[in-house]
């Protein structure tokens, strides 16, 4: 496991043992990886936009994927595991190059996720968002905070969050084709959803 990036940085600043931080977020990549790995099929080239830890890159590795991840750093506490860095703006890759990307969790941390799912659409044919949703502008400051905590992020943070509708409005305006979306919760306050996008 690499100490050479900031998100270890932070969290070793807490005094959190390296082996304890891989432990926890293996835990929850498991979580995420058991979700989508039904929308995922062996043989496909799969990029994760903005894997951070690469531990779900990890876990779908070794469901025999193939996985490339891409990110704005190198974020990776997974030593056998690097991201391709870009400058967020245009992927360093060939249109279709990809079967499927992976937006997890990522869109409501870019300060216009249109531009990143522009992208995402011109390098791959499918694309599976997990996403956080709101219901309210209450609903969306919890959630706001939860993520704060979650991610050990407190400032800088845009909080593009969305309702349902909207994230559906948005996919339509860009061209997407809905193939599946699938609601999954996380306890009483955080909701989420799956978007199954082809273009």
């Amino acid at each position: 496991m690499k100490n050479d990036n900031k998100f270890l940085e932070l969290l070793y600043s807490y005094r959190i043992p390296k082996y304890l931080v891989y432990q926890l977020l293996r835990s929850r990549a498991k979580g995420i990886a058991k979700s989508i790995s039904p929308y995922l099929s062996k043989g496909e080239i799969i990029l994760d936009i903005g894997p951070a830890s690469c531990t779900v890159p990890e876990i779908l590795e070794e469901q025999n994927l193939r996985v490339v991840p891409l990110d704005i750093q190198d974020y990776s506490i997974v030593d056998s595991i690097s991201p391709t860095i870009y400058d967020g703006l245009k992927m360093p890759f060939k249109d279709d190059q990809f079967d499927i990307s992976l937006i997890l969790f990522v869109l409501h941390h870019c300060p216009n996720p249109t531009e990143l799912l522009i992208e995402a659409k011109r390098v791959s044919r499918k694309i599976l968002v997990f996403e956080d949703i709101i219901t309210s502008p209450a609903h969306k400051y919890l959630t706001a905070t939860l993520d704060n905590l979650m991610n050990l992020e407190f400032y800088d943070q845009p909080h593009s969050n969305k309702r349902d509708e909207e994230w559906q409005t948005l996919f339509s305006e860009l061209g997407f084709k809905l193939l599946k979306r699938e609601y999954k919760n996380s306890g009483a306050i955080i909701k989420r959803a799956i978007y199954f996008l082809e273009k």
